[in-house]
């Protein structure tokens, strides 16, 4: 991975991830939880294109 793509990575997915996972985790109604789930994929997937690589192995770093 270049630079770029790295910066990218530590600075903005990573971190957006993970502030959508503790909203998961903190959401008080099955509704909210679902709407962060799937904010959440949508996101990965996005950023996993962006980066050049599998959806799959973008979440385990994560």
């Amino acid at each position: 991975m270049d630079k770029s793509k790295l910066y990218y990575y530590k600075n903005v997915v990573k971190r957006h991830l993970r502030e959508i996972k503790e909203k998961i985790q903190l959401s008080k109604n099955e509704m909210e939880r679902s709407y962060y789930r799937d904010r959440y994929d949508v996101q990965l997937q996005e950023f996993a294109e962006a980066l050049g690589v599998r959806k799959e192995n973008l979440e385990i770093y994560i």
